[in-house]
């Protein structure tokens, strides 16, 4: 069976299969009706119109940027974690630090053993090969959000518009930062991003607990997954986590004691939190107050906004159309994770493709995507001094600016609430008209 015929059936499968009852009690379709086939035909009729010239050339001339920019730039995580793969079986992979920065390894012991291979290459090697591996993981990105988003289209537009949104997704501040430093965002983006939207839920959890093993933010997705009854994805996930774990237990007991017993309750381990490229609440609390947070408040900060991102996200699931739910809880990650850095907002590329494809989008989805992406382009966050002599960036009107990625994660949070409560008036006419 053709894939595209394969993803339409499964979807109706599971629209009818979990669905049914739902749309009885809270009929979301009467918000959101379906249009898919003006868009997919659409890109369909580009693709097929035109040859492969333009995308490969614009994703090469993206390629050969990132390739000289990672060979003569010393990309300063990627080095981070250089060191944390050094000293991955020792007891001091907590204790040593990068000089040009003086901070160390901030991630769990199990990220530390996927870096071990490329220690035994040079440094620029290691940059140009990392770099590589990011676009490769950013091309897979863009091709899950256009199978996710659009499953009409054919593998062949897939891969056409993928390849021609490189580069341009590759300029979006989060995907360029994540480059230039040499992070590890897009990898752990791709994988969570399949996981939670693409792979079948008889199979989800096991990228998202391996995610969460080599970077703790995606840990939030387990009640997700456990909040919406996929019971099977929440087992593997935990099971995924705690293997991981065991892992790299095994391999430094010393570390992993370290780890779970101390750092990974103390955030101020990864820097200067108020930094202007922290864009959760508790940096834009602290930069507004010019004063940082202690334990009880933060911790209060942080756990209201995972209660009420949950709630949402919960409300708004439905299987047969993954996205917006899972969109909703990475917005949550980012907002309450006291580490929110601008670079880590790689969600941003599935928000935009969901706000200009998928048939449950918002009305003037396009016209939002185009605002989201101009925000994200831009980075007005930069436009603001900042640097190692100004300790809280931003006053006055400049706030607005400094803290614009923040404004945006706000933003689809009030717009999540207003259709949570549209679905539930709904009901209520659906109901009462029944």
């Amino acid at each position: 069976m053709p894939w595209g015929i394969r993803r339409r059936s499964l979807a109706m499968e599971m629209g009818e299969r979990h669905g049914a009852s739902r749309r009885q009690s809270a009929p979301s379709d009467l918000l959101h009706a379906p249009e898919p086939a003006p868009i997919a035909e659409g890109l369909e009729s580009v693709a097929r119109n035109h040859g492969w010239a333009w995308p490969i050339g614009l994703a090469a001339v993206g390629v050969t940027v990132a390739t000289v920019v990672a060979a003569v730039h010393r990309q300063l995580d990627l080095n981070t974690y250089l060191l944390g793969g050094r000293h991955a079986f020792s007891t001091d992979l907590y204790r040593v630090v990068y000089p040009p920065t003086h901070l160390g390894f901030t991630y769990p012991p199990f990220a530390a053993l996927w870096f071990v291979p490329f220690t035994h290459l040079p440094s620029r090697v290691d940059q140009v090969l990392f770099t590589w591996l990011s676009l490769a993981a950013l091309f897979a990105l863009l091709a899950v959000c256009l199978r996710v988003t659009c499953p009409r289209l054919e593998r062949r537009t897939v891969a056409w518009w993928a390849l021609l949104l490189l580069t341009p997704a590759g300029l979006l501040d989060p995907t360029r930062e994540t480059l230039i430093l040499g992070q590890i965002n897009i990898l752990l983006a791709v994988a969570v991003t399949a996981d939670m939207t693409l792979i079948r839920p008889q199979r989800r959890g096991v990228l998202v607990g391996l995610a969460a093993a080599i970077k703790m933010t995606p840990i939030l997705l387990i009640p997700y997954l456990v909040l919406t009854r996929q019971t099977g994805a929440w087992r593997r996930a935990l099971g995924a986590f705690v293997a991981a774990g065991a892992i790299a237990a095994a391999a430094s007991p010393g570390a992993s004691w370290i780890y779970w017993t101390r750092d990974a309750w103390g955030p101020n381990r990864a820097g200067w939190l108020p930094w202007i490229g922290n864009q959760g609440a508790v940096a834009i609390v602290e930069r507004l107050f010019h004063h940082t947070l202690s334990t009880v408040p933060l911790f209060a900060l942080c756990a209201g906004i995972v209660g009420v991102g949950l709630f949402l996200a919960v409300k708004l699931y439905q299987p047969s159309l993954p996205m917006l739910g899972f969109l909703v809880m990475e917005v949550t990650e980012s907002l309450a994770s006291p580490v929110s850095w601008a670079h880590h907002m790689i969600w941003v590329i599935p928000l935009i493709a969901w706000l200009a494809l998928a048939v449950d989008r918002p009305k003037h989805g396009a016209r939002w995507a185009i605002a989201v992406s101009a925000v994200f382009f831009a980075a007005p966050i930069w436009w603001v001094p900042h640097g190692a002599h100004v300790k809280y960036a931003g006053h006055g009107w400049s706030m607005l600016l400094a803290g614009s990625f923040f404004i945006v994660l706000v933003a689809i949070l009030v717009a999540s609430s207003a259709r949570v409560a549209a679905r539930r008036r709904a009901a209520g006419r659906f109901l009462q008209s029944g």
